[in-house]
């Protein structure tokens, strides 16, 4: 199996237990937080107000925000009067988020495992992590923890590949070699078989992030995947990174498709 950094890399789907694609997934958080935070983008104003509104959140609502980062979609939920808290298994990043979200608290755990009250929350939402869960056990607590009638969230940003500069930055970046999952994965199947939740809604949303240089590698530079290079290595590989942005006019324009899914709590 290929391996990159020493970690077997994930080539398949999500919502498989895989010991490559777990140690990957946490490994490659541990560190670069403070990267994370200033390079990867925050969601879209019609993506964020289509999940509020198909989930119920707004003005009190308790909200769990699962694997939150930094805490990008947390802040967003915050605007909107949620009450919010946060569940967050690296440290790094539970330290960038108490700094930049001091309006949430945040707590060491994994979406298999929540550390909360059955019944406790209106709404569960996972910004680009689902598919480093294992899924089944993961839909069954976040079940759990939703209030009969609560509802389900994921979303992801996606890099729109039908833009030039950004399919050559993925072919750069070697993320299409890396992904943890293929590029447009339909998640409902996943969501469907777990037998917790009612019919999902799927709904995409086209941004576009605007960035410098500096942005460009510093994206690259916060994956999971760079993350577990060694120094040498992975100063190698930015440089490749930093060489195809000298070449961008800045500002520079990178497209996205904002992935949502939702469904409600079967009981």
């Amino acid at each position: 199996m290929p391996t990159i950094g020493g970690v077997a890399e994930w080539t398949g789907g999500a919502g498989v237990e895989h010991p490559g694609r777990t140690a990957l997934g946490r490994a490659g958080f541990e560190t670069a937080s403070d990267v994370y935070e200033r390079a990867r983008p925050g969601y879209p104003d019609d993506g964020v107000a289509a999940l509020a509104a198909q989930s119920a959140v707004g003005p009190g609502s308790r909200v769990l925000d699962v694997a939150a980062g930094t805490g990008k979609l947390t802040r967003q939920l915050l605007a909107l009067g949620a009450v919010c808290v946060a569940v967050e298994p690296s440290a790094s990043m539970r330290a960038v988020f108490r700094r930049v979200v001091p309006g949430a608290p945040v707590t060491a755990g994994t979406a298999e495992e929540l550390p909360l009250a059955t019944g406790s929350m209106d709404a569960v939402v996972v910004a680009q992590a689902f598919h480093w869960f294992d899924s089944p056990r993961a839909l069954d607590d976040i079940a759990r923890v939703l209030r009969p009638g609560g509802s389900l969230a994921l979303i992801w940003n996606e890099r729109d590949e039908s833009d030039p500069v950004m399919a050559e930055l993925v072919t750069i970046s070697r993320w299409d070699r890396h992904q943890p999952y293929p590029l447009g994965m339909d998640f409902a199947p996943l969501i469907d078989a777990s037998c917790r939740f009612g019919p999902v809604t799927r709904t995409r949303f086209p941004f576009v992030q605007v960035v410098d240089r500096t942005a460009v590698v510093e994206q690259v530079a916060s994956r999971s995947y760079v993350q577990v290079l060694g120094e040498t290595e992975r100063a190698a590989f930015l440089s490749e990174v930093a060489d195809f942005a000298a070449r961008l006019p800045e500002p520079i324009s990178l497209p996205y498709l904002t992935d949502l899914f939702t469904a409600a709590v079967a009981r």
